[in-house]
């Protein structure tokens, strides 16, 4: 369901506490496989706004994301930007060793399922400071994902704002 819907139907109000995470995510977002050269999501980020990309094996399987400050703190760890990625390897980062998506990506990354209530998705991305989450199945495919944007607008629309 689109974040712009209304999912009572019929312009009702929804209670806040009945909204999920399927409710508000969007599934339009950009993927990369673990394999995808440095390169290409140079890219990427260059050609769309610069979104987080979702790194997905070929099922779909939820592996991890590469922000725009984890591909900074590659190119040049040395400028100061803060990465929120335990880095295993500050040799391979320094030389500049990184060549693929799985090299640089953040794989602890909030996740949720689709039945995540609004509130307890909002408690998250306060908690942890992020601006998105990603919504996954049993299986760990990816989704969805929440922003905070997203929220709010869907509350506005469903009229809690």
């Amino acid at each position: 369901m689109d974040s712009r819907d209304d999912p009572q139907g019929g312009g009702q109000e929804s209670d806040i506490t009945t909204i999920v995470a399927r409710d508000i995510m969007s599934r339009d977002f950009s993927r990369v496989a673990p394999d995808t050269p440095l390169g290409e999501i140079i890219t990427r980020f260059s050609q769309k706004a610069c979104p987080d990309l979702v790194v997905t094996d070929n099922d779909g399987t939820f592996r991890g994301v590469i922000t725009p400050f984890d591909l900074m703190t590659h190119l040049n760890p040395i400028i100061g930007v803060r990465s929120r990625r335990k880095v295993s390897c500050i040799e391979c980062m320094v030389m500049g060793e990184a060549s693929i998506a799985a090299d640089i990506m953040t794989r602890g990354h909030l996740t949720v399922s689709e039945e995540t209530p609004v509130t307890e998705v909002l408690r998250l991305l306060e908690k942890y400071h992020h601006p998105d989450l990603f919504v996954v199945d049993k299986r760990g495919v990816a989704l969805g994902v929440v922003s905070i944007c997203g929220i709010v607008s869907h509350l506005r629309i469903v009229g809690h704002l």
